[in-house]
């Protein structure tokens, strides 16, 4: 007789958890979408992208972004970086609509976005002197940034003699170096190796810890997003719309140890129905050319 484990609802809470969610909601907005739409035309009429997405984000926290491919989740956070205009609906930063890009949100692409000619420091040193901070403020500014993300000695570096994570550090500390309301990141660690990867989570969630930022993160990883999230953002597709969202019930800090752990187990099980529900008629089954010599099967 196999035994099962019995996952508890990934809706259960521990008490500590459930504290840390009435704090969290105590918090002001600092990222609202209301009523979110965006269609597409092409030469087959309007694509609807998005539609009626509605959701907040709260003061420091830690928001992660998932759903199937061509949901609309990278569209969703260029609208909301002011990269894309939207078609319905608004955008607001700390109750204020904004309609394009600004300096209240930093933006990480998953493509690595430094400027291959200047050195480390320059890199973060960019967006501070675009700002008008004089050259010895923005040096300055940006070796407290460097110290932060733990690249303390590559400051004169060049982006080609550095690691992906390493670049992908660099971009981070880019993006605070304005000291933005909201971090937004799309998919910033999805060319890197499982183990940078998991490197990368581990930085991202000191940083975290020790900024005064809110992140809101696109993910297709799973793990990731139970791993990283106050709450996951389920998104449903044609048109991506809110599914769900998910307070995550697994405690802080977060560590690769919990990833076994049932509320872990049960959280990823829920993300994972939602995303890719059964299936209500039986699966498409391919054609089948057998390219193989006679009697030689595999088995």
């Amino acid at each position: 007789m196999t035994a099962t484990l019995e996952l508890p609802s990934y809706k259960e809470q521990s008490p500590e958890v459930a504290e840390r969610f009435r704090h969290l909601k105590e918090r002001e907005v600092t990222l609202s979408a209301r009523g979110l739409g965006k269609t597409f035309s092409s030469a087959q009429g309007p694509v609807k992208a998005l539609s009626d997405v509605n959701f907040d984000v709260y003061r420091r926290e830690l928001m992660c972004v998932i759903g199937a491919s061509g949901c609309g989740k990278s569209t969703l956070i260029r609208i909301l970086a002011g990269l894309e205009p939207l078609t319905e609906g608004e955008v607001l930063i700390d109750g204020k609509p904004v309609a394009g890009p600004g300096p209240d949100r930093g933006m990480v692409f998953q493509s690595y976005t430094l400027f291959p000619w200047l050195t480390v420091k320059k890199n973060v040193m960019f967006g501070l002197k675009m700002t008008g901070s004089s050259e010895m403020t923005a040096e300055s500014e940006a070796m407290q940034w460097i110290e932060l993300v733990g690249l303390s000695g590559f400051e004169d570096s060049y982006p080609h003699q550095l690691s992906g994570g390493m670049k992908q550090r660099v971009a981070i500390a880019r993006a605070l170096a304005n000291r933005p309301r909201i971090l937004l990141m799309d998919e910033p660690f999805g060319a890197l190796d499982a183990q940078t990867r998991a490197q990368m989570q581990s930085y991202l969630l000191q940083i975290w810890r020790n900024v005064d930022v809110t992140i809101l993160f696109i993910t297709h990883d799973l793990d990731e997003a139970v791993h990283l999230s106050d709450r996951i953002l389920v998104l449903d597709r044609n048109p991506g719309r809110v599914n769900e969202i998910i307070e995550v019930p697994v405690g802080q800090p977060r560590t690769t140890r919990q990833f076994l752990q049932p509320e872990f187990l049960a959280t990823k099980g829920r993300v994972s129905e939602l995303i890719h529900p059964p299936r209500e008629t039986s699966d498409e089954h391919l054609p089948i050319f057998k390219m193989t010599r006679v009697g030689d099967e595999v088995v």
